[in-house]
């Protein structure tokens, strides 16, 4: 192949990739080919075997000697995992948020990313990787609020398949109503200072993407995830 690209970076090829695993563009288990990546993007084999080195290492895609290299499925033992560590951690932290009070400025801010994500649900454009990255930046106002930015990027480390299973669902459920409303109950339950209704708030946020697509798993969805043996 010539006419290399001086535009596209190993770094740029690496981030382009990753992006299209987590919106689903590639599916789960799907094979994804070196020469196909090194002719979508103009670029030399190099940049690419070491995008899909880094890309292995973080989980996201699987290189299999004599058959290729595949996207990862996804775990549901794992997403399950994620789901309980991220109650444990965001019900503690918003009961050290009700603890040490909510500003005015913060509420405002909680509903200004709640306003800007019924914005994102109700344009013409809609892009499910955008509202996601809205949600998880309401997540992290709360994670910040309580002082513990550092725990967002703990978080982040296990979204390789979290993120995947949460667009599937807003991709194929398209109730964006539904988790728009589930942020509001979780603002509600700290401005009235409710642990018990911000306990149920959280738990139901964090669980509903198991409970709507849980027939979608062992279904029409059976193939994207790894099957107990």
């Amino acid at each position: 192949m010539t006419g290399y690209s001086n535009h596209i970076s190993g770094v740029d090829v690496y981030q382009k990739i990753k992006e299209d695993i987590l919106t689903l563009k590639l599916k789960p288990g799907q094979m994804i080919s070196e020469n196909e990546i090194a002719n979508k993007y103009h670029v030399s084999r190099t940049p690419i075997k070491n995008a899909f080195l880094r890309l292995k290492g973080e989980q996201y895609i699987e290189i299999v000697p004599q058959k290729g290299s595949f996207v990862t499925l996804l775990d549901i033992r794992n997403i399950q995992d994620v789901i309980y560590m991220r109650a444990l951690l965001e019900l503690d932290m918003l009961n050290t948020i009700i603890e040490e009070g909510l500003t005015e400025k913060a509420v405002e801010g909680l509903k200004a990313n709640l306003e800007e994500q019924y914005k994102i649900i109700n344009s013409e454009n809609f892009t499910p990787s955008i509202y996601i990255d809205t949600d998880n930046a309401f997540h992290f106002l709360l994670f910040r609020l309580a002082g513990r930015e550092s725990m967002w990027d703990v978080v982040l480390n296990y979204q390789v398949y979290f993120t995947r299973f949460r667009l599937l669902d807003v991709t194929t459920s398209a109730r964006y109503d539904i988790t728009c409303l589930e942020h509001q109950k979780i603002i509600e339950s700290l401005e009235e200072k409710n642990r018990s209704k911000l306990k149920k708030s959280v738990m139901d946020h964090l669980h509903s993407s198991l409970y709507r697509l849980d027939d979608k798993i062992k279904g029409e969805f059976k193939d994207y995830f790894v099957q107990a043996t």
